[in-house]
C-alpha cells in the first residue's frame, strides 16, 4: 500500500507538472494565464474518445494534432489581436474563450459525459511478492517522467527551446537580439497545446469518461502550481506542479475518510509557501513585463 501510493503520488505529481508546464511555457512569452487551457484538455479527451474506433495510436495521433491546432487558432484568432492589451483584457479574454469552447462542446459532444475505455492495457496490477501496484500509475509514472525529460532538453538544446527561454526571462531583450516574437508565441502555443493532450490521455485513461469541464479542475490546480513554482520561471512552473499534485495525492491517502478536506488543506499550504516565498520557489525576482 504504501508503494502503491508513493507511485500514486508521483503520477499524479507529473501530471501537473505537465499541464503547469503547458500553462507556464505561455505565460512567460505573453504574460497571459490562460484559463482555457482546461479546453485543451477537455478536446484531447473528446477526441480520444471519438476516434478510438481507429486505434489507440491513431486517436492519440489525431488528439495531439487537434488540440495543437485549437491551441495555435486561440492565439491566431484571439490573442495575438490582443498583444498590446493589458494583462487584465488578456486574463478576461482567455475567460471568454473558455466559456466559448465550453458551450460548444456542449453543442457538438453533448452535455452529458461521454465514457469509454481508451487505454485497456493500462488497467489491472502487477503483483510482485506482497506488492500489488496498478499498471496505470506505473504506466503514468514511467510516461510522465519520460516526458518531463524530454521537454526539459528540447527547452535547453533546441533552438526553439532557447528562444523560449530568452523570451521567459525578457521578452523584450529578446526581441531586441533577433527573436521574432510571433514565432516563438505560436511555438508556445503549440507546444502547450501538445502537453495537454498527453495530460488528456492520462486522466482520461484513468476516469473513463469527458464532460465539457472536464479540464477546469486540472487548470486551476496546475495554475496554483505555476503560481508556487515561479511566474516566468519554466523549470519553476513544472516543479509546482509536481509539488502540488505529489501533496494532494498524498493528502488523499493521509486523510482517508476526510479526504474532503484535502483541497482546503492544499490551499492553507500554498498560501504559507506563497507568504514565505511570495514570487515562488524557483523564481528570480520580480517577473518582467511584457511589451
Amino acid at each position: 500500500m504504501v508503494i502503491q501510493a508513493i507511485v500514486d503520488a508521483l503520477g499524479n505529481g507529473g501530471l501537473y507538472g505537465l499541464a503547469a508546464l503547458g500553462i507556464g511555457l505561455v505565460f512567460g512569452v505573453m504574460r497571459l494565464v490562460n484559463f482555457a487551457h482546461g479546453e485543451l484538455v477537455a478536446l484531447g479527451a473528446y477526441l480520444l474518445m471519438v476516434t478510438l474506433r481507429w486505434g489507440v495510436i491513431p486517436a492519440i495521433l489525431v488528439a495531439l494534432a487537434g488540440v495543437a491546432a485549437l491551441a495555435i487558432v486561440m492565439d491566431l484568432g484571439v490573442f495575438s489581436r490582443l498583444r498590446g492589451a493589458e494583462p487584465s483584457v488578456l486574463l478576461i479574454a482567455s475567460f471568454g474563450v473558455s466559456v466559448l469552447l465550453q458551450r460548444c462542446y456542449e453543442l457538438v459532444f453533448g452535455a452529458l459525459p461521454l465514457s469509454g475505455q481508451v487505454a485497456p492495457w493500462m488497467a489491472g496490477v502487477w503483483t510482485l511478492g506482497d506488492v500489488r501496484v496498478s499498471r496505470g500509475s506505473v504506466t503514468t509514472l514511467t510516461l510522465t517522467l519520460a516526458l518531463l525529460a524530454v521537454m526539459k532538453v528540447a527547452v535547453e538544446r533546441t533552438t526553439v527551446g532557447l528562444q523560449l527561454r530568452a523570451a521567459s526571462a525578457d521578452f523584450r531583450t529578446a526581441r531586441l537580439l533577433g527573436v521574432r516574437s510571433n514565432r516563438v508565441i505560436l511555438s508556445a502555443f503549440a507546444v502547450s497545446g501538445l502537453l495537454a493532450a498527453v495530460v488528456a490521455f492520462f486522466v482520461v485513461a484513468q476516469r473513463g469518461q469527458v464532460d465539457p469541464r472536464f479540464g477546469v479542475n486540472i487548470t486551476i490546480l496546475a495554475l496554483v502550481g505555476t503560481v508556487v513554482g515561479g511566474l516566468g520561471s519554466l523549470q519553476g512552473a513544472a516543479l509546482g506542479g509536481m509539488l502540488v499534485g505529489i501533496t494532494l495525492s498524498v493528502l488523499n491517502t493521509v486523510l482517508g475518510a476526510a479526504r474532503v478536506y484535502s483541497y482546503t488543506v492544499l490551499f492553507v499550504l500554498v498560501i504559507t509557501v506563497l507568504l514565505l516565498r511570495p514570487t515562488g520557489l524557483l523564481s528570480r525576482g520580480v517577473v518582467k513585463e511584457r511589451v
